[in-house]
Formats: structure tokens, sequence, C-alpha cells
């Protein structure tokens, strides 16, 4: 029974060993700040609604490969690969499947909203609140529940406040200006965030001359 107790909770100290390299927070910084570079478009004489999802979608796809490359040739050569047990492969794989769905039905939302298919009437500042909740919030708290990384609760609140603060903004700086004002100040504070734990963690393993610890 005690050598169960100590397994989980060995697992669970190693599975928090895997957030020291601050990669996720790099990921959310830079996830949110491409929030602000979604208007953007219309500088580079693309369409709005084709131009808003080209500059999303491919700046969340080099997010994602920074992530993805920072794991394997950063945090992997200094911590090493480590397999869980299979209750946290299948909470992986369930944030797999519904970061997928949330994907997709994001992205069929956001093309009707550009589209103006949905008409909702409420002031401005509301309806942006209403869709910062729903789509930006929401998703990051169940990633924040699924990799039991509780600072993640606080940037799902910071994106979706952000569509919020950038439409009061909207009388004083006119878009793209607001957008970028909003995102790029918070999702940069996370990115910072980020570089400073990465920067220890780097100091703390720190590789040889063969490339290892």
């Amino acid at each position: 029974m005690n050598d169960t107790i100590n397994l989980k909770q060995l697992e669970k100290k190693i599975w928090r060993a895997t957030f020291q390299d601050g990669l996720w927070d790099i990921y959310f910084g830079l996830i949110i700040m491409g929030m602000g570079l979604a208007p953007l478009g219309r500088f580079l004489g693309l369409p709005e609604t084709i131009g808003v999802l080209i500059l999303v979608f491919s700046w969340d796809i080099v997010a994602g490969l920074i992530f993805i490359l920072g794991k394997i040739y950063i945090t992997r050569p200094r911590i090493g690969f480590v397999k869980f047990g299979q209750i946290r492969k299948r909470r992986n794989k369930l944030l797999a499947v519904f970061l997928g769905i949330n994907v997709g039905f994001t992205f069929i939302i956001l093309t009707f909203t550009l589209l103006g298919m949905f008409q909702i009437s409420l002031p401005g500042y509301m309806v942006m609140l209403v869709i910062g909740l729903l789509f930006i919030t929401t998703p990051f708290s169940f990633i924040a529940y699924f990799i039991q990384l509780k600072r993640v609760y606080l940037y799902a609140l910071l994106g979706g406040f952000g569509l919020f603060f950038s439409e009061l903004l909207t009388p004083i700086l006119d878009s793209p200006f607001n957008d970028l004002l909003v995102f790029v100040s918070f999702g940069g504070m996370i990115l910072v965030f980020g570089i400073i734990i990465l920067i220890r963690f780097l100091s703390k393993y720190q590789l040889g001359k063969e490339g290892v610890p």
C-alpha cells in the first residue's frame, strides 16, 4: 500500500517537473499574443475573414512547433523522457480529443462570426466578453485542469478578458491597435515569465560537453 502511494507521489512529482522548463508558459504567451495579430491581415491586402484565419492559425502552428521542438531539443536531453501510467495517458488522450474538437468548433464559430451570420443583441463589449469566456477562457481552463498547471487558469482569464478590454479601448484606439496593445501586452508578460523559467531551467540542468547533464 505504501509502495503504491509512493509511486503515485513520485509520478506526480515527475509530472510537475516536466513544467519547470517554461515551455508551456512560452506557448500560451505566444498564443495570446497571436490573437492581437489577427486584424493585421488587412495590411497584407487579405480579405478580413481569410486574413484572420490565416494569421491566427499560422501563428498558432509556429507556437506549437516552438513548444514541440523545445521539448525535444531542450527538455529531454536534460531531464529525459518519462512514460507515465495509464491514468496519466488517459488524461492526455482526453485532452487531445478535447483540443481537437475545440479547434474545429472555434474555427466554425469564428468563420460564421466574421461572415456576420451570428447577430447578438448585446453591447459590443459584452459580446466580446461572452466570446472571450467561451472560446478562450473555457478551453484554456480545461487545459489547466488536464495538465494540472494552476497558473494556466490565470492565463485563461487574461486571454478571455482580452477581447473585452480591447473593445473598451475602441473609442481611444482603433483596430488593430487596441488588439495589439491588449493581447501583445498580456501575452508578452506570460512569454517573459516563461523565458525566465526557461533560463532558470537551463541554468539548473546544464549539459556537459558530450550533451548529457
